[in-house]
């Protein structure tokens, strides 16, 4: 899903604003709009050509090997116990992490310090909203 998420035009979701929309010089956001059937997010698409996992079974799966050698990208596994390969990957955890995931209520963290008291009574969203607040942040920011 997410092979095909990166390579999909967001569409605009109802209370984005034009600031959300579409910026790309080059390519008119009327051309996207008409190949997608729908306004599109500010949000890149593409198709990677590199992919690089860990060793987890889900990235061993033959159907999502398959669609990565379809669309001609390349795997590369990562060394056991080497974040430094996926470092860009990491890196982006922890930026969702501190930028946006520890000012929501009810947040745990990695530490039970930073917890509160009681943050499963602190934590209000439903997972569609969860979700809305999540990909709002990630075109907007």
């Amino acid at each position: 899903m997410l092979l095909r998420d990166v390579m999909l035009p967001l569409p605009m979701r109802d209370g984005w604003g034009e600031d959300m929309e579409w910026p790309y010089a080059g390519v008119p956001a009327d051309v996207i709009a008409e190949f997608t059937g729908h306004r599109v997010a500010a949000l890149p698409f593409f198709a990677p050509e590199t992919v690089t996992t860990d060793h987890g079974g889900p990235y061993k799966n033959h159907d999502l090997v398959d669609a990565e050698r379809e669309i001609g990208c390349r795997i590369l596994p990562a060394r056991v116990l080497r974040q430094t390969d996926k470092f860009a990957v990491e890196r982006q955890f922890l930026t969702v992490q501190t930028m946006l995931f520890e000012h929501l209520l009810g947040f745990t963290g990695g530490d039970v310090a930073d917890r509160g008291a009681d943050p499963e009574r602190d934590a209000s969203l439903t997972l569609a909203q969860a979700e809305h607040i999540i990909a709002t942040w990630i075109v907007q920011i």
